[in-house]
């Protein structure tokens, strides 16, 4: 988990970083919308989390993951997208928002 001051070293701040801290604590707990920026420049929306007991095959059983968890690195969030169903992470300076709904 990022905290505040590795985000303003990235140089997010203000409501930006407060919004990715709130991220970051939501999918501790609940799945989340939300959206970022890809390499390729397209906005990826989606539905992620880090709460292991949410992370749920279409069959309904728990995914039992083959290896850890996608390590972050000093740039990335690390989440489990839901619609994948796999390890993803995005670049912090490519966080769009959290998605309401």
């Amino acid at each position: 988990m990022k905290t505040k001051e590795q985000l303003v070293q990235l140089g997010i701040e203000g409501f930006k970083a407060d919004e990715i801290m709130l991220l970051q604590e939501k999918m501790m707990e609940h799945a989340v919308k939300f959206q970022f920026r890809k390499k390729s420049g397209e906005v990826r929306d989606a539905v992620g989390t880090t709460k292991r007991a949410l992370m749920v095959l279409p069959s309904g059983e728990l995914w039992a993951p083959k290896g850890p968890q996608k390590p972050e690195g000093p740039t990335t969030i690390g989440y489990f997208d839901l619609e994948k169903q796999m390890w993803r992470s995005f670049i912090c300076t490519e966080f769009i928002g959290l998605v309401e709904g």
